[in-house]
């Protein structure tokens, strides 16, 4: 897919279907995480949890749905599998550099035609639970800040004709 097909193509999914994403189409939306620009290159401060497990998957649910207040919470919305991106940078340039990888890998995933959702909120739930975050193979010193659920989207939604922000203002200093 060209670059700016894939810029217009890349939607949230919020409705995903039960079928598995094939390994290797996991393994190259990974590789795309690897080639994102990190500060100073310091690769050693993110790491990657591949989830599939579906009880950890719906520990996740559940713990949004406690804090929440609705049982019925689904934040990832059914997605089959969905990579954490943890890193060992408090503050500012750690979430940076996870933006990278995450902007990363939902392009390589909307390029293979998986639906993807860019999820945050409901790791940061999620990483209030010691035992969760163990369980999700956060290596010690690691903390978890975003995410990306994968999958097939139950209706694929159209390419958009223009951007859906209309409203950022440019200025040109010359």
């Amino acid at each position: 897919m060209e670059f700016f097909k894939v810029l217009q193509a890349r939607v949230s999914t919020r409705s995903f279907a039960p079928r598995p994403v094939p390994e290797e189409a996991v393994g190259t939306v990974l590789n795309a995480a690897r080639y994102a620009p990190v500060g100073m290159h310091r690769f050693d401060t993110l790491h990657l949890s591949v989830i599939t497990d579906k009880d950890i998957l719906e520990r996740i649910r559940l713990a949004v749905a406690k804090a929440s207040g609705d049982a019925n919470a689904d934040p990832l919305h059914g997605a089959p599998v969905l990579i954490v991106v943890s890193s060992s940078q408090a503050g500012e340039i750690g979430a940076l550099n996870v933006s990278c990888l995450m902007e990363n890998m939902l392009l390589a995933a909307t390029d293979l035609g998986l639906g993807n959702l860019y999820v945050r909120g409901a790791i940061a739930e999620a990483a209030k639970d010691g035992a969760l975050v163990r369980d999700m193979k956060v290596p010690a010193g690691f903390m978890p800040v975003a995410s990306a659920a994968l999958g097939y989207a139950l209706s694929p939604a159209p390419p958009r004709e223009q951007p859906w922000n209309d409203v950022t203002k440019v200025d040109y200093v010359k």
